[in-house]
């Protein structure tokens, strides 16, 4: 109890507050325009941290986080086009809900059911983070080893549905780790001779250039193709009363828990849980068949999970200090900036932070219902400004924000490459998520295995002696054959079907 009063005295400032709004509008607005994401918006803010107090830092990036998820909702439902790659189920009932005339409700039940799985993620994210950081006080190199190595197993869960492009993907991200000094005897590896690359390559210049550069590039060639105007349609009174909100209570609880669990699992993604909380309300209605026309639940089910995910999704990397996915690792890279580290420790090195962090995610969403209905009055205007502007502004938050951080003309040359990778990434379809998970991983991996075999004299025995560790490897082992098992089950249910 007296750190979350030590939280809510570290956010009780009014500059706190001031970048907890500011945030959530950045995210809001962000999330609604089709092509931005916030993972996006996060990776040009992470720069901006770095002259913040650390409890402001991140207060702004988790305000951020938060509400784009909520604003990809808003281009789902007025469009047609999902904001974010998380409200692609909200478009199978808001679009036809708003053609019909319905946009405030779709939008209103969007709003309060984004709110209250943040609410619900962001308590449970309280109160089960640091029972898990007590855990991991046991553990040793031995055990954060197999955590570390569970964390790369589930590239192949985040892989989508080209997996060998995924794992690709991942060892692209495992070589990258390995530059710079060796941790144990300091000789350089893959330095080609450059002093810059001594310490490897910077996490936030490679992870702007491949969210901001390739959203820059995308812009561009996508400026150039024919543009089909969408006429929106008008939003009527958005707050839906709350015998409605008693009315889909129920479907909150039931999506808020699901995309809470999903969220903790690594490298699962807010996908699986819309689309989860979508089928299990489909089934258990007395409807159906309204779904995808329109119903207002297959609204209220995928926005309650999606935003459930952003408090799960954290519980791995404060706690184990393993990044699930890639929001996570931009989150790693903005406590990195401040010298601080993951894991049990931050818990008591830093616990005005964390609790600070962990109410700033209560009170951001807090804030998003009323900040969400009033800007929905002017997104009409929001979602008319020009692609090739923002472009502009996107870039130049790119340049100026990783040179910002060591002016150090290297890290814009880091920035410019992996912009390129990304960029190569999209047009061959290869997923960038694996790749930013095992360069954030790949290190932390090594350095664990190398002090856990110093500690065993050159022994494997530890891999099997240790409960712990033997258990959490043999679940890394089942995460990353799963997917090639359900794949496997898909196409042989498919020519039984035939």
């Amino acid at each position: 109890m007296s750190n979350i009063l030590l939280g809510l005295q570290t956010v009780a400032s009014v500059n706190v507050l001031l970048f907890l709004v500011v945030g959530c509008v950045v995210g809001l607005v962000i999330g609604a325009l089709p092509g931005l994401t916030g993972n996006m918006a996060i990776a040009l803010m992470v720069p901006m941290t770095f002259g913040m107090e650390p409890s402001v830092g991140l207060a702004f990036l988790a305000a951020i986080y938060c509400s784009s998820i909520y604003g990809g909702s808003i281009s789902a439902i007025l469009l047609g086009i999902p904001g974010t790659i998380s409200s692609f189920a909200t478009t199978l009932d808001g679009y036809p809900l708003a053609k019909k005339g319905k946009a405030g409700l779709a939008l209103g039940t969007s709003t309060m059911a984004s709110v209250f799985g943040g609410l619900f993620s962001a308590i449970v994210l309280m109160f089960l983070t640091p029972v898990l950081a007590e855990v991991a006080l046991k553990f040793g190199p031995g055990e954060y080893f197999a955590v570390s190595l569970l964390g790369i197993a589930c590239i192949t869960s985040i892989s989508g549905d080209n997996i060998p492009k995924g794992l690709l993907s991942g060892m692209i991200g495992l070589l990258i780790a390995v530059i710079g000094m060796d941790p144990q005897n300091g000789y350089p590896r893959l330095t080609f001779g450059n002093m810059n690359l001594l310490s490897g390559i910077g996490l936030v210049p490679s992870l702007i250039g491949l969210f901001g550069v390739v959203s820059v590039l995308k812009t561009a060639e996508a400026c150039k193709r024919v543009k089909t105007n969408n006429t929106m349609p008008e939003v009527d009174n958005v707050w839906i009363g709350w015998k409605e909100c008693f009315r889909q209570l129920p479907t909150w609880i039931r999506g808020s828990v699901i995309g809470t669990i999903v969220g903790i699992i690594p490298g699962a993604g807010t996908n699986v849980a819309t689309f989860m909380a979508y089928d299990m309300e489909k089934k258990m209605s007395k409807d159906p068949d309204s779904f995808g026309k329109g119903n207002v639940i297959g609204v209220a089910a995928p926005e309650s999970a999606n935003n459930a995910v952003t408090g799960g999704s954290l519980v791995p990397l404060l706690a184990l200090g393993v990044p699930g996915n890639s929001t996570s690792a931009l989150f790693l890279g903005a406590i990195m900036i401040h010298g601080m580290r993951t894991g049990p420790v931050f818990f008591t090195e830093h616990p005005d932070v964390i609790y600070g962090l962990f109410i700033a995610i209560i009170i951001a969403n807090i804030i998003m219902a009323p900040l969400g209905i009033f800007i929905l009055r002017y997104m009409k205007t929001i979602l008319s400004v020009p692609e090739e502007l923002l472009a502009g502004i996107i870039l130049a938050f790119c340049v100026t924000g990783v040179f910002a951080i060591a002016t150090n003309p290297f890290d814009v040359l880091v920035l410019i490459i992996f912009g390129l990778i990304g960029y190569f990434c999209y047009k061959f379809k290869i997923p960038t998520a694996p790749m930013i998970v095992a360069m954030v991983l790949g290190s932390m991996t090594e350095n664990n295995l190398r002090q856990a075999l110093v500690a065993s004299k050159g022994s494997w025995d530890f891999l099997y002696k240790q409960p712990i560790t033997l258990t959490v490897l043999i679940i890394a082992v089942g995460s990353f054959f799963f997917p090639f098992i359900a794949a496997k089950v898909k196409k042989m249910k498919a020519a039984k079907a035939k």
